[in-house]
């Protein structure tokens, strides 16, 4: 819940530590996951996390609550962090989007996994044909993503893998509301082509 960030970020201000590392427990998993799908480097997620968490922290002093959400503005200094670190990098690797999503409760801890790709009936789910359809189907995905251009992509991942709102997607890319739907809609009528030839052959 946003009040709840919003209150917390309000009594760390005060000087409750506490505070900020419970928001830290709230939001650390799924940041986490945001930035290993973000760069592709799953690796170095973790660090990346800390890092922003590390920035908010310096930062606290500025955030307005209300003005922004603190996922929102979490979120933004995070991408940051993705871009500089792809550059620096030198390196272009490819996204790891797998065929599972996470849900979080409020005190960010796991409560349930979510197959997004279609799951087949239980009675041939272990039939080692399916099982190797499924991965043939989790990596053409991984792959179609991975090649969209970035200013398609990382709208695509916060929308349908992060779960984000259009509004909160605007803020962190700094882009119109309309622009943001329409790379999404863009994106979503791409990864449909791309993955075409391969749906018509199952």
């Amino acid at each position: 819940m946003a009040e709840l960030d919003d209150k917390l970020m309000q009594q760390f201000q005060k000087g409750d530590e506490n505070a900020f590392t419970l928001l830290v427990r709230r939001h650390q998993q799924p940041l986490i996951n945001f930035i290993a799908k973000f760069t592709g480097d799953r690796d170095n997620a973790e660090d990346l996390a800390q890092e922003t968490f590390i920035r908010m922290y310096k930062a606290a002093d500025r955030y307005k609550p209300g003005r922004a959400q603190f996922k929102t503005w979490m979120y933004f200094i995070a991408k940051n962090l993705c871009k500089n670190h792809i550059r620096n990098t030198g390196r272009r690797e490819k996204f790891r989007v797998d065929n599972v999503a996470s849900k979080y409760n409020d005190n960010g801890e796991n409560e349930e996994d979510i197959d997004i790709i279609a799951i087949a009936p239980a009675d041939t789910a272990l039939q080692p044909e399916v099982a190797i359809e499924r991965k043939e189907l989790r990596h053409t995905i991984q792959s179609a993503i991975a090649e969209l251009p970035e200013q398609y992509r990382y709208p695509l991942i916060l929308r349908d893998v992060q779960g984000l709102s259009y509004e909160e997607i605007s803020k962190i890319l700094e882009l119109r509301s309309g622009t943001t739907k329409s790379r999404i809609n863009r994106a979503r009528l791409m990864l449909k082509n791309k993955l075409k030839p391969y749906m018509e052959t199952i």
